[in-house]
């Protein structure tokens, strides 16, 4: 943990406490909003419908976020958060990686332990490429492109490719992905996440970063005009709610925490 001095927190906090005015207000429909919300010592909701996500950020630069369902309220991450521009929220998790992406494949990146077999399933998918010169692979075909054969055991299911809402994946798609597997390698900002502040209607969401533009086109009408789910602007982000709702609806919360972070995590559970 890095501590600061006293003067650089309290310039810290002061920051933020500038940034307040931007949080309130902004005209309907979800845009970039170059106000930035308020931060230190918040707490914001992200509603899914069946199950909802939270995110608290506290005055001191650590964060954590929370998952909640019908039946369960899981701490599942948590670390330290910046807003070095004034505007994008950035987080660095002490637990997590982003997933990596390309087109409609994503590699789940939830447990840090997967990164281990990232070159196997590199590996795998340029021998596919290689002996299939098809444009285009069935979906089941790419799933089963696996990094398990690699490691030689049989629990580690990581590195596995998910094809989202296509049947047929392309070929472009695939050789992108085997690329992005490289940057994310290299890459030291494996652990971060931007969120970005949108105006939606009345108040300011924050967004992940990826899915800035699809909420920016989102407009009250559109969903019922379109064959397909589209999610609202009030579900496609975190909405700032009070401490004593953010406390009644995290009630109860479990730590799932992944080895070996479980006794760094636990220790400074203690110091807390």
């Amino acid at each position: 943990m890095v501590y600061q001095s006293s003067s650089t927190r309290l310039c810290k906090i002061a920051v933020i406490c500038v940034l307040l005015a931007g949080f309130m207000g902004g005209p309907a429909g979800a845009e970039e909003d170059s106000r930035a919300p308020s931060l230190g010592g918040s707490y914001f909701k992200y509603d899914g419908g069946k199950f909802s996500h939270y995110l608290e950020l506290r005055s001191d630069g650590s964060y954590r976020r929370i998952a909640r369902g019908h039946r369960y309220a899981e701490e599942r991450d948590y670390g330290t958060w910046e807003q070095p521009e004034g505007q994008k929220l950035l987080l660095r998790s002490d637990l997590r990686f982003h997933n990596i992406n390309a087109g409609a494949l994503v590699i789940s990146m939830g447990n840090r332990e997967r990164v281990k077999t990232l070159p196997h399933l590199r590996k795998r998918i340029q021998l596919f490429l290689k002996d299939n010169r098809a444009p285009e692979f069935p979906a089941e075909d790419v799933e089963r492109l696996r990094a398990t054969d690699w490691t030689g055991d049989p629990t580690a299911s990581a590195g596995d490719i998910t094809v989202l809402g296509s049947k047929r994946v392309n070929r472009s798609d695939l050789e992108k992905l085997a690329g992005a597997i490289n940057t994310f390698l290299s890459s030291n900002q494996k652990n971060v996440f931007t969120l970005i502040p949108l105006k939606d209607k009345t108040s300011t969401i924050l967004v992940d970063d990826e899915q800035v533009e699809r909420t920016k086109g989102i407009s009250g009408d559109e969903p019922a005009q379109l064959s397909y789910s589209v999610p609202t602007p009030s579900r496609s982000g975190y909405h700032k709610i009070g401490a004593t709702q953010f406390q009644n609806e995290t009630r109860e919360v479990q730590s799932v925490v992944f080895a070996p972070e479980r006794s760094k995590h636990q220790a400074q559970l203690t110091r807390d």
